[in-house]
C-alpha cells in the first residue's frame, strides 16, 4: 500500500512516461481528422451569436426573445454535453461522432431559411445537440489514440476548436451580409463532407493503431496511480476538478466579455483597438493550450497546472497598474490570458483518467457542464463592475485564479499519500 501511494504522487507531479515495450503508437491521421472536425463543429457553435441582430429584425423579437436564442444555444451546445456523453458512452459505435457533425451542420445551416421563430429555435436546439454529441466522443477518441502523449494530443484537438471559435463569427456574418439570412445554407457542405468522411474512416481507423497487428479493443489505461484508487476517491477528485474548471471558465469568459468595455470606456481606446487586443489574446491562448499539454507530458500535470494559475493574479495586477494601452500592459494582459488557457487540456485528460470507465462522460462534464456553469457566472462579474467599476471587476477576476490554484492542491492531496488516512471512507 505504501509503495502504491508513493507511485501515485510521483505519477501526478512528474512527467508521464509510458512503458515503451507495450505503449501504443499515436494514430496521427485520426488525430488530424478529429482536430479538423473540431474546428468545423465549433465554427457552427459560434456562428449563431453574432447574428442576433439579424434574427431580431427577421422575427421582430424583443430583447428577451433574442437573448433566449443565445441561452438555448449555450444550454444545448455546452451544458448538455454530459447527458450526451452518457448516451454515446453506452453506444460504442464510433460513427456516433460522424453523426454528430452531420446533425450540427444540418441544424445550424438551416436556421437562416426558417419562416417562423419557433422553427428557428428548434433548429438551434438540433444544432446544439450535434455540437454536444461531438465533444465527449472527440475527447475520448483523442485520449484513446494519442499514444503516450495524451495531454499534447488533447492540446492540438483544443487548438482546432479555438480556430473554429474564431472563425464562426467571421464566416457566419460574412455569409449573411453577402446573401441575407439564407446565406447560412453555405455552412452545410463542409460539415457534411467531413461527416461523410468520418463515417467511413473512423470505424476503420479505430480498429487498430499504426504498426499494431491486433485490434485495439479498449482505450489506453489510466496512469497506475489513478487506476489503483477506489472509485469514491476518484469521483471526489473529479468533483473538485469540475469546480476548478468552472471558476477558470468564469475568469476566461469575463476577460472576453469585459476587456473590450474596459479599453473603450475606461482607457478611451477605439472599438477596433479593443477587438484587436482581444483577438491576439485568444490566439496567444491557443498556442498556450498547446504548450501546456506538451509541458504537462514532460514535467507533470498538476505541477504545470499550478504554475500557470499562480502567474495569473500578478500579471492582471501589473496590467491594471500600467497605462492600459502601453506595450508592457498589453504584454501582461496577453500573458495572463495565455496562462488561464494553458491548463485546459490538462484538466480534460485528468478528468478522463479519474473516470476512465466513462471517458466520454468525463469529457462532457469538464468541457460542457463545468465550462457552461462558469459562463453562467459571468453576469455576477458585471454586477461587481456596476458597483466598483470595470477596473475593480477585472482585479477581482484576476484574484479569482487563487481559487482554482487552491483546488489544484486539493486534487493533489486526494491523490497523494497524505490522503491515505481517509481512503477507507472513500474507496
Amino acid at each position: 500500500m505504501q509503495t502504491g501511494t508513493i507511485e501515485a504522487e510521483r505519477d501526478l507531479h512528474t512527467p508521464v512516461v509510458p512503458e515503451t515495450r507495450h505503449a501504443p503508437k499515436a494514430h496521427v491521421p485520426l488525430l488530424v481528422l478529429l482536430t479538423v472536425a473540431h474546428a468545423v463543429v465549433d465554427t457552427y457553435a459560434t456562428a449563431v451569436y453574432p447574428l442576433l441582430p439579424f434574427w431580431q429584425d427577421k422575427y421582430a423579437l424583443t430583447y428577451g426573445l433574442a437573448g433566449l436564442i443565445a441561452a438555448v444555444a449555450s444550454l444545448t451546445g455546452s451544458i448538455a454535453q454530459p447527458i450526451v456523453g452518457v448516451v454515446t458512452d453506452r453506444g460504442r459505435d464510433p460513427r456516433w461522432i460522424a453523426l454528430s457533425v452531420a446533425v450540427a451542420s444540418i441544424g445550424i445551416s438551416l436556421i437562416g431559411v426558417m419562416p417562423r421563430y419557433w422553427a428557428f429555435l428548434a433548429l438551434v436546439v438540433v444544432g446544439g445537440i450535434g455540437v454536444s454529441g461531438f465533444h465527449p466522443q472527440g475527447y475520448k477518441l483523442v485520449g484513446s489514440h494519442s499514444g503516450g502523449n495524451s495531454a499534447l494530443a488533447t492540446s492540438w484537438f483544443l487548438v482546432g476548436g479555438n480556430v473554429g471559435v474564431a472563425l464562426g463569427p467571421i464566416v457566419g456574418t460574412s455569409l449573411v451580409l453577402a446573401f441575407g439570412t439564407a446565406g447560412t445554407l453555405a455552412l452545410a457542405p463542409v460539415g457534411l463532407a467531413i461527416a461523410a468522411f468520418m463515417w467511413w474512416a473512423v470505424p476503420r481507423w479505430t480498429e487498430a493503431l499504426p504498426g499494431d497487428h491486433q485490434p485495439k479493443a479498449t482505450p489506453a489505461p489510466p496512469p497506475a496511480d489513478i487506476a489503483m484508487l477506489g472509485r469514491g476517491r476518484r469521483i471526489v477528485a473529479l468533483g473538485v476538478l469540475v469546480a476548478l474548471v468552472a471558476v477558470r471558465s468564469t475568469i476566461s469568459s469575463s476577460f472576453n466579455s469585459y476587456l473590450p468595455l474596459y479599453f473603450v470606456r475606461e482607457a478611451g481606446q477605439s472599438e477596433a483597438f479593443a477587438s484587436q487586443v482581444l483577438s491576439v489574446m485568444l490566439l496567444v491562448g491557443a498556442g498556450a493550450t498547446l504548450a501546456g499539454g506538451h509541458l504537462a507530458d514532460r514535467y507533470g500535470r498538476l505541477r504545470v497546472l499550478g504554475v500557470t494559475l499562480a502567474g495569473v493574479p500578478p500579471m492582471v495586477a501589473a496590467f491594471l497598474a500600467l497605462p492600459p494601452a502601453s506595450p508592457l500592459a498589453i504584454a501582461m494582459l496577453w500573458g495572463a490570458g495565455a496562462l488561464v488557457l494553458a491548463g485546459f487540456s490538462i484538466t480534460v485528460v485528468l478528468a478522463q483518467d479519474l473516470w476512465f470507465e466513462r471517458r466520454a462522460l468525463a469529457s462532457g462534464v469538464i468541457v460542457g457542464f463545468a465550462f457552461g456553469v462558469g459562463g453562467l457566472l459571468v453576469p455576477a462579474v458585471g454586477w461587481v463592475a456596476d458597483g466598483w467599476g470595470l477596473r475593480g471587476a477585472l482585479a477581482l477576476v484576476g484574484a479569482l485564479a487563487l481559487v482554482p490554484l487552491g483546488l489544484v492542491a486539493v486534487v493533489g492531496w486526494l491523490l497523494a499519500p497524505g490522503a491515505r488516512s481517509v481512503q477507507p471512507a472513500l474507496a
